[in-house]
């Protein structure tokens, strides 16, 4: 279970500061520590009468080590049993993982072995076994530590699944649902989270390096630099591992205040202002590195020592660190909320405001009537146009005043007491306690989902856009729902609602909680010998999703009751609840003799009848779009999407349940729900409280929400049959860590039986699954034996009509088949721990693989298969209005989770006549980590522009018409095929091959009407093999402003003859500069390029607006070969806090110089070219538009806009 580990005594006085609840000691990479640092953290712990707890922050070893003993570790043992009192909490760091190495996990095991053999008392190691945590401590009455063990994150090789069931959180994803759930219902604590990496660090490990650095050597420095800073080695926090955690912490941070993160991995001592939180990273244990000093840093040091927290009795937290020469330096984070005055510092935002403080709230007198009269939602009235784009949903449920009880906490259930505020980001809640020890949670009607959104979009229109679809919901749908479970037998609490009257009991919950709205229902959990109750629906225990899975991977002896389950999803789908995530179920546990019997309790009908009118709630509703979204309507709903957000849960909860049993469910919910039931159901929302033209809206919302339910109760069956089918075609087998024989028979007809059976224990020869499945139905069968030893056999032509793959895990499995000799290998086993037979096994291929992936259960690995919409638009004066169109279609498997294979369709057309068609197909890691792809073009004519002849000397005639003149027309047709190996993030290197046909038109009045022709002119066809190579390290791919980028390429061409052949060669570079904390950035480009033999003109190097010089057209200069370069200057000027949405705004100058290097032609100086303009990223660099005025000896004032830089 979830350890949370209390510390209490803390309540002290310290000399020099207030009275403190806590006083934390901070320090990482003990490793590198000196006697100096222990003799000063000893001295600290000493304090007179101020008792200490000290948190250490990983690389306590230098190395992994099999030799026995950790001799670095003496002195921080020593310091340990010398202060029996003190409690030290110790979290892994990279080093302890072996950095990062295939001994990572044994490494840190073993070092936690060897701490527990200390048996000190007053050592904690709470990330046991190498789980990732969060695991909690509460470190005083005020403040909770989260602690993360990061190196899980960032590990790349073996490391705790799920499926080993040793951890609590395995899974990132409910890691995640625990840390904001903490943090959600603990929101009157400071809370800590700790782990060895920081989100953000100012020293190399975050991604800064002084100057110097870029030259250490010349170049090569640059590169290795940027590599460091944009695509990192698994030491630095930008590393793509690491980066899934460091972005959630960075969420945490933008939604929540009174947050201190904590870290260690820079060798330095870091305060830094994290939004409206903190970092601090503690590593200088030892010698420090270099670390940059700008904002938000308030303090930096590389001299060694520790920190000090000290969490003072009023509320006022403090900062120090100590050196081990000795030397401090302090500040105070938050002062106390008594404190009237703190100039710009905060008062501690999650600390109870003072006593003297005058709070608007209530008055605290009850409602002299039992019952009062309100509208769920007024603000929610709209327009008809606003109707139109947000969707008329159940604005007329939510804005209509109904007559609801009063809920008074001292005459509910014997006397209610407030305990906490709950957690959710979209629903504000209360959990209330009754004296025989049940706990109740009121939860508010209104929902406020931006709370998901980052605090800078949460007063924009975004967010009343995203807040204005709670009207979406029926605001009253738990009332309906739970008289629905009744009849059809499945476990749930019942709702009452309320409007919650002002009571002293709330406290300073009345300004929140004082005349809510809200429901009040019963929080299921289990029994409770000391407070003297029962568990609710007599269950033994009431177990969350995390928490059932662990058990289900590691105990045979528990069964979940399938049928039951199938009956509660079923229903989803009738209610069109598409939010039943596993955070939406309980499941409670009943002891019946040997067996453990599981049952669903749903919970949280928020989403339930969602009405996704509206042109925005529809666009957002596709499967391209929000995946999850469903319209509850009368038409047959998209069964994926509506089921999208439990697929993992319900792929290994469903594995075993035949279509029979979706049938039986589906007509059993249809006979217990019938008209009348769903009538009396309905009537269960509360009635308006006034006559008149809203009354009437509100009751004919109510029957056409019954006639909805009439019709998708009839139709359940088809619903039951889609959802089988779902995931029916590939179903996954899961074993436990206990023995099981895994037994598959061919049947004829291709028809496949798997068996699993119990090998040793209490259930010992049970069959624990059984399941004939049939080819129409299933494409794929995978067989996953997790731990121990487990046998697979094979009897019959198994393979034949059903792929089957046997995944053993850990263990020594065996793995036989009885089959035909001669039967082909169409069952794939992988199995790192079991050498292959020495013989043949019929049927049987083992697998060599060297994607890890293969090799153990992942319950979240399935991803559907997708088709994306595509489109684009723009404008310019050769081509008019382009508008485009078409389709990707991505594939994944088993093999490739990423994507099999992926299709794309695109088809645009301009308004002066230009067309063409792309296809193209991409197999992904065909050949190790190297991809395929084949493409395919044709245009009619294509998109090429201006061409204004060769040479540096090419005159422009103002004159003539540019866009008749010098505009060429080209039909184009090619076929290519490439091998793409992808590297360090965006880099990559491919090898092309292709074929091209182009074939000028329309020459008459153009510059390619000529005597002499150019070459290229009229019909040309050539195959060409093209290598190329792109290392692109820099930190944003649309507008950077750091890192550098590696162009190269050649395209060697052969035409129907040797002297038709032709080749290009392209180099260019870039490098970009940025200040560290405003970011003005200095950028340098520049290129080169060559050709040989006679190559067409379209296929030359060139030179133009778009490819080093920006105040000159498209392809204004071509030849044989160029050379440019390219300087930018931007710096922002402003932050706007829009209410459309926040945007940055920005200046931007630039200035190029390039040449043609044509043979045969009189050398000419370089042409220039000037200018400057403004950019705009609203809400994310991705985003960025920016405009250009671009001057030259032949232009004034080139307009160019576009999306991020070209440069």
């Amino acid at each position: 279970m979830h350890k949370v580990l209390i510390l209490a005594g803390l309540l002290l006085v310290a000399p020099a500061l207030l009275p403190a609840q806590l006083r934390l000691l901070v320090a990482g990479n003990l490793a590198d520590a000196t006697p100096a640092f222990y003799a000063a953290l000893g001295a600290s712990i000493d304090v007179p009468d101020d008792p200490a707890t000290v948190l250490l922050v990983g690389d306590f070893v230098p190395a992994c080590t099999d030799q026995g003993g950790y001799p670095t570790l003496a002195p921080l043992l020593q310091l340990i049993r010398e202060h029996p009192r003190t409690p030290f909490y110790l979290i892994p760091g990279d080093r302890d993982w072996d950095r990062s190495g295939r001994n990572g996990l044994a490494c840190v095991r073993a070092l936690e072995d060897y701490l527990d053999g200390q048996e000190l008392d007053n050592l904690h190691w709470p990330l046991a076994k190498g789980c990732p945590g969060p695991e909690t401590v509460v470190l005083s009455p005020t403040v909770r530590m989260i602690l993360l063990n990061t190196q899980w994150w960032n590990h790349p090789f073996e490391k705790p699944v799920p499926a080993d069931a040793e951890c609590d959180f395995a899974e990132p994803s409910i890691a995640f649902d625990e840390i904001v759930s903490t943090i959600d219902e603990h929101l009157d604590q400071n809370i800590i989270i700790a782990g060895h990496f920081p989100p953000v660090s100012q020293g190399r490990y975050g991604g800064k390096f002084p100057l110097r650095d870029h030259f250490l050597p010349p170049v090569a420095g640059s590169f290795a630099l940027s590599y460091r800073q944009n695509v990192g080695t698994p030491e630095e926090l930008t590393n793509v591992r690491f980066t899934e955690l460091a972005d959630k912490l960075k969420d945490y941070n933008s939604q929540f205040e009174g947050l201190l993160f904590i870290g260690a991995q820079d060798e330095s001592q870091q305060l830094l202002r994290f939004g409206r939180n903190y970092i601090v990273n503690a590593g200088a244990a030892g010698p420090g590195s270099w670390v940059a000093r700008h904002k938000p840093a308030l303090h930096t040091s590389r001299a060694s020592g520790f920190t000090e927290l000290h969490y003072a009795a009023d509320g006022s937290v403090n900062y120090r660190y100590f050196t081990d020469n000795p030397g401090e330096w302090s500040t105070r984070l938050y002062r106390s909320p008594c404190e009237e005055s703190g100039g710009e510092l905060p008062r501690n935002p999650a600390f109870p405001p003072c006593p003297t403080d005058t709070v608007a709230s209530p008055e605290l007198v009850s409602p002299a009537t039992p019952n009062v009269q309100v509208a769920a939602g007024p603000q929610y009235r709209r327009t008809a146009l606003g109707e139109w784009f947000l969707g008329r949903h159940y604005r007329d449920v939510w804005t209509t005043e109904v007559e609801v009880p009063v809920l008074r906490l001292s005459e509910a259930y014997g006397g209610l007491q407030p305990v906490r505020e709950g957690g959710g980001r979209q629903t504000t809640s209360l959990v209330l306690q009754a004296p025989g020890g049940e706990s109740y949670a009121f939860r508010s009607v209104d929902k406020d989902p931006s709370g998901t959104f980052s605090y800078e979009l949460r007063n924009t229109l975004i967010g009343d856009a995203v807040r204005d679809q709670t009207s979406s919901g029926h605001p009253y749908g738990g009332l309906i729902v739970a008289p629905l479970l009744d009849e059809i037998g499945i476990l749930h609490a019942t709702p009452t609602l309320y409007s919650l009257a002002p009571d002293p009991r709330l406290g300073d919950y009345n300004a929140t909680f004082g005349n809510m709205l809200g429901t009040l229902e019963i929080r299921p959990q289990g029994p409770s010998g000391k407070l003297g109750r029962e568990g609710t629906f007599g269950a033994d225990e009431v177990l969350k999703s995390f928490e059932l899975f662990r058990e289900r991977f590691d105990d045979q002896e528990v069964r979940i009751d399938g049928g039951e389950f199938v009956r509660a999803r079923l229903f989803d789908l009738l209610i069109g609840d598409w939010s039943k995530h596993e955070d939406n179920w309980k499941w409670a546990r009943y002891a019946e003799g040997d067996i453990d019997r599981i049952r669903p309790i749903p919970r949280d009908r928020d989403n339930a009848f969602s009405r996704l009118d509206g042109f925005f709630p529809w666009l957002a509703s596709r499967r391209w779009a929000v995946p999850n979204l469903e319209h509850f309507g009368f038409a047959p709903p998209d069964v994926r999407s509506l089921t999208f957000q439990a697929r993992h849960m319900d792929r290994l909860l469903l594995s075993g349940i035949p279509r029979d049993a979706y049938r039986e469910q589906a007509a059993a919910i249809q006979s217990a729900l019938t008209d009348e039931v769903l009538a009396r159901a309905v009537a269960m929302v509360p009635a308006p409280a006034a006559d008149g033209r809203p009354a009437e809206k509100y009751q004919r919302e109510q029957g056409v929400l019954l006639e909805k339910l009439k019709r998708r109760r009839d139709d359940l069956p088809a619903y039951a049959d889609a959802y089988y089918a779902l995931h029916a075609r590939v179903v996954d087998v899961v074993g436990t860590n206990d023995e099981e024989a895994f037994l598959l028979e061919a049947l004829p007809d291709g028809r496949l039986t798997v068996t699993v059976t119990d090998l040793k224990g209490k259930s010992e020869g049970q069959v624990l699954y059984e399941r004939t499945f049939l080819p129409g139905e299933t494409k794929e069968v995978r067989l996953f034996g997790l731990g121990d030893d487990d046998t697979f056999t094979t009897r019959g032509s198994v393979g034949d009509g059903i792929r089957v793959r046997l995944i053993g895990g850990k263990g020594e499995d065996v793995f036989t088949a009885s089959g035909p000799e001669d039967h082909p290998k169409k069952v794939f086993v992988y199995d790192r721990d079991v050498a292959p037979p020495a013989g043949e096994v019929p049927g049987m291929k083992f697998v060599r693989n060297w994607r890890d992936e293969l090799y153990y259960y992942d319950r979240t690995a399935h991803a559907y298969n997708t088709l994306v919409p595509l489109a684009s638009a723009g404008f310019n004066t050769y081509n008019g209005a382009q508008l485009g169109a078409g389709l990707m279609y991505t594939r994944r498997s088993f093999t490739h989770r990423d994507f099999s294979t992926r299709y794309r369709f695109f088809a645009e057309g301009s308004t002066l006549g230009n067309a063409a068609l792309e296809a193209s197909v991409e197999f992904g890691e065909v050949l190790r980590h190297a991809d395929l792809v084949l493409a395919s073009r044709l245009g009619r004519p294509d998109f090429y522009n201006f061409f204004f002849g060769l040479g540096n000397n090419s005159v422009l005639d103002p004159t003539l018409d540019r866009n008749v003149y010098y505009l060429v027309s080209l039909q184009h047709f090619s076929v290519e095929s490439a091998l793409r190996r992808r590297f360090a993030g965006r880099s990559f290197v491919s090898l092309s091959t292709g074929y091209q046909n182009n074939k000028t038109t329309d020459r008459e009045g153009t510059i390619l009407d000529r005597p002499d022709r150019l070459y290229g002119d009229g019909d040309l066809v050539f195959a060409y093999l093209e290598p190329e190579v792109v290392i692109d390290l820099r930190d944003h791919p649309v507008f950077p402003s750091k890192g550098v980028m590696l162009e190269a390429g050649h395209k060697q061409a052969y035409g129907k003859d040797a002297a038709a052949n032709f080749g290009v060669s392209r180099i260019a570079a870039e490098i970009h500069f940025s200040t560290r904390r405003f970011p003005i950035s200095l950028s340098f480009r520049t290129g080169y390029a060559a050709s040989s033999g006679t190559a067409p003109f379209y296929e030359l190097p060139s030179l133009g607006r778009q490819n080093g010089l920006r105040g000159f057209q498209r392809h204004r200069f071509v030849g044989d070969g160029y050379f440019f370069y390219n300087t930018e200057f931007r710096t922002p000027l402003a932050l706007i806090r829009s209410r459309i949405a926040p945007f940055a705004i920005g200046i931007r100058a630039f200035y190029d110089r390039g040449k043609i290097l044509q043979d045969g032609e009189e050398a000419r100086d370089y042409h220039s070219a000037y200018g400057g303009g403004v950019y705009v990223i609203p809400l994310s660099r991705s985003f960025t538009v920016s405009m250009l005025l671009g001057f030259s000896e032949e232009e004034t004032g080139l307009v160019q806009l576009g999306v991020g830089t070209n440069f």
